[in-house]
Parts: C-alpha cells; structure tokens; sequence
C-alpha cells in the first residue's frame, strides 16, 4: 500500500504541476490573442482540473450521504458545485473584457442552490426527510465545489504567472505538511492526536508535519521571490516571516481539513471515500486538506500578505 501511494501520489504531482504549469504558459502566449483563445489560455487548465476533483468529491459525498439514510438532490449538488468551482474562472475571465471583477455572484449562487433545493425537494419527496435532504445537498455543495473553488480563485483574482506560482505553492505547502506528517508519524509516532476520530495521527506526525510546511513555504517562496514572484508584506508579513506564517497557517489547515474529512467518514463508516486513485483512496481523500487549506491560502495572498 505504501509503494503504491508513493507512486500515485508522485504521478499525481507531477499531472498538477504539468497542468497549471502548462495554464500559465498559455496564459503569457494568449496575451495578444483572441478572445476566445483567451478564455481557455487563461485559467482554463487549473480550472479544468479542479472541476474534475469536484465532481468526483461530490459523487462520493452523494454516496456517503446516502449510506447515512438521506437523500440529496443529485442534480442540483452536481451542477451547483460546479458552478462554485467555475465561478470565480467566468468571473475573471468577464472582468477582462470589461474592468470590473465582481465576487459577489457566490452568495447569489448559493441563494439560487438554496431555493432550487426547496423545489426539488418538494417536487420529488414532499415533506419526507425534507430537512436531512436539503440540508445534505447544500452541504455537499458548498464542501464539494464552494471549498475547491477557492484554488481556481487563487488562480483567477491574483492573476498571470504570480497567480499559478502562488496557487502551486499552496497546493504542495499543504501537500508537504501531509507527507512530512505522515512519515515522521510513521517513524517517531507514539502519542495518539485524537484516536477515535483518526487512529493513526500522532502529535509526532503533527509536529513533523507543521515543520515540513514551514521549511518547505521558506525554501519554495525564497526561491520564488528571488526569480520575480512578489512575495512581500509588513510587520509580521515581511520577509521571511510572512512566509513562516504562511508555512504555518498551511500546515494547521490542513490539518483540519484532514480531520473534517475523517468525521465523515468515520459516520459514514468508510475507510476511504472511493477508489479514484491506488493507495490513496477516492477524490475527497486527496481533495481534504485543500478544502481547508484552499480558503486559508487565498485570504492569505489576497487579504493579508498585500501584494495582490
């Protein structure tokens, strides 16, 4: 099982990298082209992929809700997450043509999800499990595609080739703080994190894990500041301890998404939540500490770091 996630783990890098590499790239090249070769140069990639981890997160929470007595709405948590995810893309991409970049369609989107919901519901059941099947669709939209959507922000609203180098180093800073938990936790473990939610965290791994994150965000982001990427701040935020906090907040949030994670799936009774990928297990367990990772990044680059 170990040489297995190893290798899918490794082969699933290097696609990420490859295809949010490969969006950046086209993103320069479609600098003077058509519009309609911009739409897909730019942001089209990252999105792409983003939406397919999306979708297959959504199915598997679908099932899960399921084996749990409730009853979402399929269509309406398929189409309604991906919105989410492809939100923030159509947003920007309509921002360049006319100057004005508006997020504020995110809460009349979850609004339309809302109400749209409430009819299905009523359309399909009546009054029965009205509540646990409205309640579990929207959850499993906002979860699914409104916490994934967040990666094809930081993408879209930071912009150009800073966009994609921050957008990866995010992506592979929550990614260390996972691989360096896992084995340190695995060779020094010893004192159980939380047992009952996930047997096999340790404080070793958590510790070893935080660390990870750190280095990994100091090394990556001196390198990338030093080639042209703005990576500044003030006070707490200026170099290098913006990227320290940075390494941090990464590391804690993945964490936590971890753990949501394993809250589902512990009530759902599951070990993994599909078989998208050997030894790794299904999408939402590759997607889970993104889910939280993700928001904390982009509040991070666009809120707090003051360089976009």
């Amino acid at each position: 099982m170990l040489h297995l996630r190893l290798i899918f783990g490794t082969m699933l890098s290097l696609l990420a990298l490859i295809m949010i590499g490969l969006d950046g790239y086209l993103s320069r090249a479609a600098a003077e082209s058509s519009n309609l070769w911009r739409w897909f140069a730019v942001g089209g990639l990252s999105t792409l992929l983003a939406m397919a981890f999306a979708l297959a997160a959504t199915g598997e929470l679908i099932r899960m809700s399921r084996a749990r007595g409730a009853r979402p709405l399929v269509g309406v948590a398929y189409f309604f997450a991906a919105g989410f995810v492809a939100g923030p893309y159509i947003a920007a991409q309509v921002g360049m043509q006319t100057g004005r970049y508006d997020s504020g369609w995110s809460m009349g989107w979850l609004a339309l999800a809302t109400t749209l919901a409430f009819v299905m519901q009523a359309a399909r059941s009546r009054t029965r499990q009205a509540a646990a099947n409205i309640a579990a669709t929207l959850f499993i939209i906002v979860y699914a595609g409104g916490l994934t959507g967040f990666l094809v922000r930081i993408r879209m609203e930071i912009g150009g080739a800073d966009g994609v180098l921050l957008l990866l180093l995010s992506i592979f800073t929550i990614k260390i703080n996972d691989t360096g938990a896992f084995f340190i936790g695995r060779s020094f473990g010893r004192r159980k994190m939380i047992e009952w939610l996930s047997p096999k965290k340790t404080w070793e791994g958590f510790a070893g894990g935080i660390a990870s994150a750190i280095v990994f965000a100091l090394i990556a982001g001196s390198i990338l500041r030093y080639t042209g990427t703005p990576i500044e701040g003030a006070g707490l935020l200026a170099y290098p301890w913006g990227l320290i906090l940075f390494g941090l907040i990464m590391g804690l949030a993945s964490v936590i998404g971890d753990l949501c994670a394993s809250l589902l799936k512990r009530d759902a009774e599951v070990k993994d939540t599909g078989a998208v990928v050997p030894g790794m297990g299904g999408a939402l367990d590759i997607l889970d500490s993104l889910l939280i990772g993700a928001p904390a990044a982009w509040f991070f680059w666009t809120h707090m770091a003051g360089s976009y």
